[in-house]
């Protein structure tokens, strides 16, 4: 029999393993300002004892901005389910009371520390409040010295809304007793994990493609800073060790310089140094690439900075038994921490090296764009003037220059009209990323990939577009994109067509105002106007009053480019008439997608995102379990996204949905999804 006092004991020790003393995690022999309030202190646990919580990371950081004049937490934008994204600059005080000269200064070395851009790898997010803190309270004479001529950007999450739904899971989840079982649920997210954000997309894909809020709001402030090195911390399998840059050499995007390997290399010895010296086994030069540019660890290569990957082992429930031996959360902050002070450390020591580099670079790939036949790209935008405007601000976003086509110019059979193409120059500021776009090579030394290997904007966009080889007249006096609508009271219809604009939500726009669409069926020509089949026709209503219907006519076109044309005649010049039985009215669908385990949660969130953002338009997401229990018959449509659905849809789900179809329900499969439907409906 057990006595009292040894089960107390060892419950005691079973519950130690998640905290550890604030010294485990700091350099050795350094002094602190105690009155600099600890994460401790102000949070009221130890850092590694629970995965801290965003608003838990803001509010510390406020405390430490509150308090010294060395630091000051700059709000950059908010993500989709509103919590803030911040930064909390760390310099000295008078670089701190002048930020917005010193943020312009080339002189004055800049470094973005960002944290956990996946949410569910969180011992960044919690490292980034102990770096915060160490910046300001330690007495170490190189970190004070360093700082007067250095801006520390602390970015603690990149994914404020995965972290937070990774953090409630674990939270949630985790025993008052260690159960390191990696079968137990705190070491095993549901769907959809922390990963990914509100609308489950993987953020460190989204650097390039700027499609979601946090992304957009991220690359303003990169773009104002310009900061010399960015460091990206991620987590990686729990059995793992620690993985920093530089990554596979043969698998590096060719527009990253040799420069940029060789400083990478030069803050690599002072990673190594400081994991050695707490006896942590790390590796580099494997595994991971250094190649798309839509990684926060290889835009910045791009853009005259060093960006730098961290990878750290995952203890998701705070710690995981592994074949290695035990991974804890504890040692994942305290190696993010080291990784991040070894990254100032090494930065400091080859400060002017990386001044210079980011003086020149620019400079560098115009002088080399120079040289090469291309002297910039023609993308057509003539087809639709809502692609056009979304084109446009991808572009400046990116701070990206480009000007509009002044003559017209035919390049392999196709002709670039004027003042609808726009002209995108390699000799600018932008050029390695300009090459970087529109690169079309498809042979490599070494033809493994991480993951992305292609993504030329003319392509991804679905735009004609071209190489220029010769001088290219342009100007940047831009036509206006919206539409030149011409709204006529006679008028007894409206029409317009699939291809313009944001044609999807203008259409659900107008069922949302009760108006009645029609479609037609076949190719009409009316008032010498040829509407292509498939069209929208909006009848004028009776009922409805003239301002009314410009209002909504004004909408669509202010709102979502909406080419359209009054029609003053049902008689058609040719093909059929308006009334005729081939142009029907529309119903309003109502979406289903089925969503939940084994579903593929990013395309089943590109397509949420599509709907809910793009055409405004609300779908219901059900979980594949719950179908039994779904009403079909309510829905004129049911998406399904690539799956595994023989996993997860017994026979009596596969019945039911066979039915739903068999009754005129309109049903969407892609990919894995179409192969299933193909073998069982």
């Amino acid at each position: 029999m057990i006595k009292p006092i040894t089960l107390f004991c060892l419950l005691l020790t079973s519950l130690s393993v998640f905290t550890k003393p604030l010294e485990f995690f700091l350099p050795e022999g350094e002094l602190f300002d105690a009155s600099i309030p600890s994460p401790e202190a102000v949070l009221g646990q130890s850092l590694g004892d629970r995965h801290l919580r965003h608003d838990q990371l803001i509010s510390y950081l406020s405390v430490l901005a509150a308090s010294r004049p060395e630091a000051k937490l700059i709000d950059y934008g908010m993500s989709n389910e509103g919590r803030r994204l911040v930064m909390l600059a760390i310099s000295s005080a008078d670089n701190i009371n002048n930020l917005d000269k010193v943020k312009t200064n080339p002189d004055m070395l800049k470094i973005w520390n960002g944290f956990s851009v996946h949410g569910n790898e969180s011992s960044g997010s919690n490292a980034s409040i102990l770096y915060a803190w160490y910046l300001l309270a330690t007495n170490n004479t190189e970190i004070k010295s360093a700082l007067k001529k250095t801006v520390i950007l602390v970015d603690p999450s990149f994914n404020p809304d995965g972290l937070s739904r990774f953090t409630t899971y674990v939270n949630n989840n985790r025993s008052l007793t260690t159960v390191s079982d990696p079968n137990d649920m705190s070491h095993v997210e549901q769907w959809p994990s922390g990963r990914t954000n509100h609308y489950w997309f993987d953020l460190n894909r989204d650097w390039l493609l700027l499609t979601q809020t946090e992304s957009k709001a991220r690359i303003k402030q990169f773009h104002q800073w310009q900061p010399h090195i960015l460091t990206d911390h991620h987590e990686m399998g729990s059995s793992a060790t620690f993985f920093f840059q530089p990554g596979v050499p043969s698998r590096k995007n060719p527009l990253i310089s040799d420069k940029n390997v060789e400083l990478t290399n030069q803050l690599a010895g002072f990673h190594a140094k400081a994991l050695d010296q707490v006896g942590q086994f790390y590796y580099n030069e494997e595994n991971f690439d250094d190649f798309y540019p839509g990684k926060g660890s290889t835009y910045p290569d791009l853009q005259g900075s060093v960006g730098i990957l961290f990878e750290q082992a995952r203890a998701m429930g705070g710690v995981i038994d592994t074949r290695n031996g035990q991974t804890t959360l504890a040692n994942g902050i305290r190696n993010q921490f080291l990784t991040a002070r070894s990254t100032l450390k090494g930065a400091q020591e080859n400060r002017q090296a990386f001044i210079d580099y980011k003086k020149d670079f620019f400079n560098n790939a115009i002088k080399a764009a120079t040289k090469l036949s291309t002297q910039g790209y023609l993308v057509d935008v003539s087809s639709n003037a809502y692609t056009a405007q979304k084109l446009k601000g991808f572009l400046t976003q990116h701070q990206i220059e480009f000007a509009n086509l002044a003559a017209d110019r035919t390049i392999k059979d196709h002709t670039f009209k004027k003042n609808s193409t726009l002209y995108i120059p390699l000799s600018q500021k932008q050029t390695t990323l300009v090459q970087s776009l529109f690169n079309t090579d498809t042979s490599f030394n070494d033809n493994t990939f991480y993951d992305v290997s292609a993504w030329n904007l003319g392509m991804a966009w679905g735009l004609p577009w071209a190489a220029a080889t010769s001088t290219v007249s342009s100007n940047q006096q831009f036509q206006n994109s919206q539409p030149k609508n011409i709204y006529n009271k006679a008028a007894i219809a409206y029409v317009f067509d699939w291809s313009s604009g944001n044609a999807p939500a203008a259409l659900h726009y107008l069922s949302q105002q009760s108006k009645t669409v029609m479609m037609a069926g076949k190719p009409l020509n009316i008032n010498g106007h040829q509407v292509p089949a498939g069209s929208f026709v909006l009848p004028v209503d009776a009922m409805t009053s003239q301002d009314e219907l410009f209002s909504i006519l004004s909408t669509i076109t202010d709102a979502f480019a909406v080419q359209w044309y009054p029609l003053t005649t049902a008689l058609a010049d040719q093909g059929v008439d308006l009334g005729s039985p081939t142009v029907q009215k529309l119903k309003t669908p109502k979406v289903m997608m089925l969503v939940g385990q084994g579903i593929d949660v990013y395309q089943a969130g590109s397509l949420w995102h599509l709907f809910d953002t793009q055409v405004f338009m609300p779908i219901t997401k059900t979980r594949l379990a719950y179908i039994d229990s779904v009403a079909l018959h309510e829905y004129t449509h049911i998406i399904m996204p690539s799956g595994s659905y023989k996993k997860h849809l017994n026979e009596k789900m596969t019945d039911k949905l066979n039915q739903w179809v068999k009754a005129g329900g309109h049903l969407i499969a892609i990919q894995k999804a179409a192969t299933w439907v193909e073998a069982n409906l």
